[in-house]
């Protein structure tokens, strides 16, 4: 009797302590720990696509500008999205671009970011140490859990800010993901790592020639031969870019799935009376996309995460719930039946009188019948011994 009770008891304790880890695990564990950018984060992907045209940097500073204008060059960009620290609740991400064109780098940049962990929007709140871009919004990936909304993404190139829009919900690579849509105006580009492989200046005769036989429409030349004569020599160059891109994410996990992109950089000259940009030759003009492999080994990647997710935060607790409750159901039930019982039934009264004794035949119950009468006492022996 005594181990029975002790089982049922540990049986109710193992049951109740089922259903807390279920809940701990499902509302702690799995949105603490499972739900953000892992620290061990460290993704490729590859792009290609063609620059329609590519002004050559080279051609730039032998004064031959005309020239230098490059059409339909093939282009890839290789880009490394790398953790290099945490901290609980934020990130150091590194995120390196490098740009072909026909096989021979034109562009290599590495930004810096601190984020959240589960929003993956920019943060201040980072260790000291730290060296990051002052950015705003989103700027490797979209948040762990993302939302059909407009989101603020940040441009590296610009130091600004665009809408990241949603606009649909789309199937890529077996993996359901929400459509967004980023828009920048021609913005003056400021990253130093994207000027320092754009010519600065150029000599003011090549922008003369430029006014001359270039490709500028009659007003643009008019008001570039007007400029001139206030330009220093050489003329400082201004670049703008603008650009329009697509981007599939598989929401559950923020993972890009899919890139689109297409964007054009200009130069040209800021007048010095009154700031203002006028646009002179295309620096590029490119379209490019994350390449079929990329994509299926994002969506991949996706999958296995929103599995790891739905596992540790779904699964798993409801199956350690329900067992939890049918071991504490059966332990309280045994015991309430165990209890309900008593002790057991006393078996039927075994009849009196002395043993063996014959019972007066047809007196009910057995009862004994009426005691027969004695006869003379037995004859003394001699010695009067019986």
């Amino acid at each position: 009797m005594r181990t029975n009770m002790v089982l049922r008891g540990v049986g109710v304790v193992v049951g109740l302590v089922l259903i807390a880890g279920a809940f701990v695990l499902a509302f702690f564990v799995t949105p603490t720990y499972v739900e953000r950018l892992p620290g061990d984060t460290d993704v490729t992907r590859s792009y290609t696509g063609s620059f329609k045209t590519l002004l050559d940097a080279q051609e730039v500073a032998k004064g031959n500008l005309l020239s230098a204008v490059k059409r339909d060059v093939p282009m890839a960009v290789e880009r490394t999205v790398k953790v290099l620290d945490t901290t609980d609740d934020t990130a150091l991400v590194s995120d390196s671009r490098t740009t072909t064109a026909a096989g021979r780098a034109v562009e290599k940049t590495t930004w810096q970011y601190a984020v959240d962990r589960k929003t993956l929007e920019a943060t201040t709140d980072h260790p000291s140490g730290w060296t990051v871009v002052d950015a705003k919004g989103l700027t490797v990936s979209w948040p762990i859990g993302a939302k059909k909304q407009t989101y603020t993404g940040w441009r590296p190139e610009t130091g600004t800010t665009t809408p990241l829009t949603y606009t649909r919900t789309e199937s890529r690579s077996g993996v359901s993901t929400y459509v967004y849509l980023a828009r920048l105006p021609a913005t003056r580009i400021t990253d130093a790592q994207v000027l320092a492989g754009l010519p600065p200046a150029v000599p003011k005769s090549t922008l003369a020639l430029v006014a001359q036989v270039g490709t500028l429409s009659a007003e643009a030349k008019q008001k570039l031969a007007a400029l001139l004569p206030t330009l220093p020599d050489p003329v400082p160059l201004t670049y703008t870019l603008q650009s329009a891109d697509t981007f599939w994410i598989e929401p559950e996990t923020g993972i890009v799935v899919d890139t689109q992109r297409s964007q054009q950089r200009t130069a040209g000259v800021v007048a010095p009376s009154d700031g203002a940009f006028l646009p002179l030759l295309p620096v590029s003009d490119v379209s490019y996309r994350q390449t079929p492999a990329s994509v299926q080994d994002a969506a991949n990647d996706a999958k296995d995460y929103r599995n790891a997710i739905s596992l540790l935060g779904t699964t798993l607790p409801v199956v350690l719930g329900v067992v939890g409750a049918v071991l504490v159901a059966v332990s309280l039930l045994v015991r309430r039946r165990g209890s309900r019982g008593g002790a057991a039934p006393a078996g039927p009264t075994a009849p009196t009188g002395t043993p063996g004794a014959p019972t007066t035949p047809g007196a009910p119950g057995g009862t004994p019948g009426p005691t027969p009468p004695t006869g003379p006492p037995p004859p003394t022996g001699p010695g009067g011994v019986a």
